[in-house]
Formats: C-alpha cells, sequence, structure tokens
C-alpha cells in the first residue's frame, strides 16, 4: 500500500491520540465507589456456620456473589488492630508503614504510649489528640486522593480511634470514633473536614442517644438459636443495656460490644452515602467502615453463644441497610465492597483449657520482677530493666554501659533466664533477629516484619501456641498466636467475578489489588502483588 502525505499525516495523528487515550487514568472504566468493611473478630467459621441465617440482600450477597479469598494470612506479629488494618491499607509490613501495635514503649519518657498519640492535633468533642503522623508510608485511601486531588473522596467510620485513623490514612476528609464514655461521636482535627457533620449531626439532634437507650435483646425467638446465652433471661432470653458499666472500676460502657455499636457506623454510612453525593461522578470515592461481633465480657472468640449469634444476625441487617442505599444511590455495580478481618484466635485460651489442650494467658509482672531479682545478683543492685511492653523487654542502657558491662553478654542470659517461664517459647536477642536475615522460619519472619525502630527491645519474646499476652487490665496484646493467622476476605461488586480463590495471598496484597481495580499508584512501601483473580472474570 501507499500512502500520500495528507494520509500518512492522518494515521501519525489518529495513533498519537489513540496512544494518548490509553495513557490517561480517566478513560479507564473504573467503580465510583469503593467500601471497606472491617469486622472485629470476624472468622470464616463463623460465616460458614452463620451463612443460611443471613439474608440474600445482606452478608450473603457479599459471600456468595462476590470473590472468595480463601487463603489470605498475615505476615505479621498479632499486636492489636492498628497494624492489623496498616498492613492492609499500606500494603506493606510494619517495618517500612511504622505501626507495630496500638502502643509502644517510649525509649525517651519511659511509659507505654499510644501509637496515635500527638500532641500538635486538637481532639473534637474527645481529650484524646490523636493523628496518624506515625503512619510512615501512604494508605490506599492516600494514593486515591493524591491521584484526584480535591475530586475524590475518603471517609473512615469506625468504633476506635485506632481503627479510624488507620483507615483514614492521612489524606480522608473525615474519620470518626465512637466515645463509649460520652455516649457520642468524636473525631480528631488532623482531617480536612474534622468530624463530619452528619456525625456531629447525631450527637446533637439525639439520633446517637436513641441507639444507645434501646436494650439488646434476641432479635428471634431464643429456642431458634443454636447456643444458649451466656447471661440468660427467662423473659426474653437474653438482656442488655448499652450504657451499662464494663466494671465498676471504669466509667467505660458496654457500647462497643453491642449491636448499636454496628448500627451507629450504618447509620452514618448511609447518611455519607446520599448527603456526601459519595460515588456521584467519575473520579471514585472511598468508605471505610468498621463493625464487631465481638459480645460483652466474651470468654471465647468461638461462636458459642446466642449473643454472638444475634451480633452476626443483627450486623446482616446494617450490612443489607447499606447495600441497599448503595444500590439506590449509585449503583452496586458501579461499587466495589471488600471486606476482612482482623487476627483473632479461632480458639480462646480459656476455651483451649477447658478441653484440656495446652493454653494460657501470659502476664510479663511476674517474669520480670524475678528477671530484675536475677540481675541484681549477678549484677549488682541497679534497675538494669527500663521497660518492658508487648513481649519486648527493654534494658537500661546507660547504667550497663557505666558499670562496663558488655551489653550482648546481659541480652544473652536475660534470653536464656526467660526461657524458664510458662508459656515462653523462644527469647532473641535484637541483634541475632538482625543477624538471622530471611531464613524461611515464618515465626522470625514474623517478628522481623514486625520490628520497627520505636517498638523493638532488646530481648523479644514469643509464646508458646494457645497463649496470649495479657496487660495488666487483663486486655489482650494481640489476639492470636498461630504461627500462620489468617483472615476471611470478600471482593463484591463492580466487575469481580463470582469465584473461589485458593492460592495463598498476604493481606498486603489487598491495597495493590485496589490500586489496579482504581488505576492508582500503589501505596509507595507497598510489597504486596494484585490478586489477578480478582481481577480477571
Amino acid at each position: 500500500m501507499r500512502f500520500t502525505l495528507p494520509k500518512y499525516f492522518l494515521v501519525l495523528v489518529l495513533a498519537f491520540q489513540s496512544t494518548l487515550l490509553c495513557a490517561q487514568p480517566g478513560t479507564t472504566v473504573r467503580p465510583r465507589l469503593v467500601v471497606g468493611i472491617m469486622i472485629d473478630g470476624l472468622q470464616q467459621k463463623h460465616l460458614d456456620l452463620m451463612y443460611n441465617y443471613f439474608d440474600s440482600n445482606g452478608l450473603r450477597k457479599i459471600i456468595g456473589q462476590g470473590a472468595n479469598c480463601e487463603n489470605v494470612h498475615y505476615d505479621i506479629i498479632s499486636a492489636g488492630n492498628a497494624s492489623d488494618i496498616a498492613t492492609m491499607m499500606t500494603g506493606t509490613i510494619p517495618y517500612y508503614n511504622g505501626i507495630a501495635g496500638d502502643n509502644y514503649y517510649n525509649r525517651a519518657e519511659k511509659e507505654i504510649k499510644s501509637i496515635l498519640e500527638d500532641e500538635n492535633e486538637t481532639g473534637i468533642g474527645t481529650k484524646l489528640t490523636v493523628s496518624a503522623h506515625n503512619l510512615l508510608s501512604s494508605t490506599i485511601t492516600d494514593e486515591l486522593m493524591l491521584a484526584n486531588p480535591n475530586n475524590s473522596k475518603t471517609y473512615s467510620i469506625a468504633l476506635n480511634a485506632e481503627d479510624a485513623i488507620m483507615m483514614g490514612g492521612h489524606t480522608a476528609k473525615s474519620v470518626a470514633w465512637i466515645d463509649d464514655t460520652q455516649m457520642k461521636w468524636v473525631g480528631t482535627g488532623y482531617y480536612m473536614d474534622g468530624l463530619t457533620h452528619w456525625a456531629e449531626n447525631m450527637n446533637t439532634n439525639g439520633e446517637f442517644q436513641t441507639y444507645v437507650d434501646r436494650v439488646w435483646n434476641p432479635l428471634f425467638g431464643i429456642g431458634t438459636y443454636n447456643f444458649h446465652p451466656v447471661k440468660e433471661d427467662k423473659r426474653s432470653g437474653f438482656t442488655y443495656d448499652p450504657k451499662s458499666k464494663k466494671n465498676l472500676r471504669s466509667n467505660v460502657t458496654i457500647l462497643k460490644n453491642t449491636p448499636a455499636a454496628n448500627s451507629l457506623v450504618a447509620d452514618v454510612a448511609c447518611k455519607l452515602i446520599t448527603e456526601q453525593g459519595l460515588g456521584a461522578d467519575k473520579y471514585p470515592d472511598m468508605l471505610m467502615l468498621q463493625f464487631t461481633v465481638r459480645t460483652p465480657n466474651e470468654k471465647t472468640t468461638a461462636l458459642q453463644t446466642a449473643e454472638k449469634e444475634d451480633m452476626y444476625l443483627r450486623l446482616d441487617k446494617d450490612i443489607q441497610r447499606i447495600l441497599q442505599k448503595i444500590d439506590t444511590s449509585v449503583g452496586l455495580d458501579k461499587t466495589v465492597v471488600f471486606m476482612f478481618g482482623n487476627q483473632t484466635g479461632v480458639h480462646s485460651p480459656a476455651e483451649l483449657g477447658e478441653n484440656k489442650i495446652p493454653a494460657g494467658y501470659f502476664n510479663a509482672n511476674r517474669s520480670l520482677a524475678l528477671l530484675s531479682t536475677y540481675l541484681m545478683a549477678v549484677y549488682g543492685q541497679e534497675k538494669w530493666i527500663e521497660g518492658y511492653y508487648a513481649k519486648n523487654i527493654y534494658l537500661n542502657k546507660k547504667k550497663i554501659e557505666e558499670k562496663k558491662i558488655k551489653f550482648s553478654d546481659m541480652q544473652q542470659n536475660i534470653a536464656e533466664f526467660m526461657l524458664e517461664f510458662e508459656g515462653i517459647q523462644s527469647a532473641y536477642t535484637s541483634t541475632q533477629l538482625l543477624s538471622m536475615g530471611r531464613n524461611g522460619n515464618s515465626v522470625i519472619e514474623r517478628i522481623q516484619n514486625s520490628t520497627t525502630h520505636k517498638s523493638t527491645g532488646d530481648i523479644i519474646l514469643t509464646l508458646l501456641p494457645g497463649w496470649i499476652e495479657v496487660d495488666d487490665k487483663n486486655n489482650p496484646i494481640g489476639e492470636s498466636n498461630a504461627i500462620v493467622s489468617y483472615t476471611p476476605l470478600y471482593f463484591y461488586g463492580w466487575q469481580i467475578p463470582t469465584k473461589k480463590i485458593v492460592s495463598s495471598y498476604s493481606t498486603t496484597d489487598i491495597a495493590p489489588t485496589l490500586s489496579r481495580i482504581l488505576n492508582i499508584p500503589m501505596p509507595n512501601a507497598c510489597i504486596g502483588k494484585p490478586i489477578e483473580e480478582v481481577l480477571s472474570k
């Protein structure tokens, strides 16, 4: 074929325009809205047992009509929701994102601090001064906001500050969480819009209080439940008042462990979808939500009580309400919903112990007292231990140097001494961990992944299977001690195929999958890979 000059020029122009169009993200078909649902305490076994009881337009829609990733694990030590969620949102491990747990031991101030604490910020409705300043890498929500400045919108609504802020990242327009002593939504001035108007409205117009005033009874007749209630009431099956105090020594209520908390989150979510116009234009928006299936004073994470069954059934109604709101306002075919859980042990130590399986709760106080006595006998009457938190022992480096004691020798002596205590699996010096490299040992790698310059102690402990650590108030510090900790993961909506995905993936793979779906850059420290089966029919 022979081209004349005008025809040849036209071909070049068309080719150039075609290349230009392919390079523009705006021309790529992508969802208008992404909704992330994090459920505290979620387990796959629970979903399997409850599936037939769910409504076809609620959780069963996500589970049965989406992509079910059956083999997704956390590559980090369980140390609280902050690190679990940060790992998912950043696509990377604490070693890079800086979030190894809800709290950390501050060597300079010699005390345990919240990972969120930020004295430069102001609380909205709360004395807490918190932000995402310790989150060292970008999140999937940050990348969406950076890709579409002044156009995309992201919001995070949660039960707790740690969850809300890690899901919101650095650039969300607003985050909100529940204050279960003051009974209202609160937030932080760190974010552009502070506390979203719709949460604040619920505080002032009485809607929040309306939810709190609802006594929690079974949704259905108590005889229809598979399990007996923990706190049986002969007339109604069970009865809980969300305003009840957790214990006599605290003003904290049981609100966050009742269905009222989930309904409050769902209510704000529905208001944001319609009133803020989420998903209303070509620029994708993101809404991150946290719910719970934990019940008041539960002794087991298994599905063995009528209360936990009811939590799931009522959560199903709230999820149904959100999905219906999305469908009428945006369209489920224009929305990606993804649902995941945190690290939670399949069985609690109490449950294992009742079945004669070795397990227990490790509280470091007694161990450290004996360790301190031992060190004084060997090295002299000094305070050799500076602090302790979350299986990390911090030594008094200044005093050790003053006394001209070889630091590595003391570390090794302590590591060997700690192995004598019940519940301890192993004890490593920080030097050992740094020199081991990536040797394929999953336990070592999880510890290494979870080390940060802020959190790593001089001796690091691990616990035996079935054991978890508790603090002085018997609150768990991380809730899974499994060698490999799995989470349910589902994607639903938009162009997501209905399929079971059995290939092994990590929670660090969720963010890059969403990046591909949204056609935006991956978070800047991302080490995960997209889940290709979610992206292909």
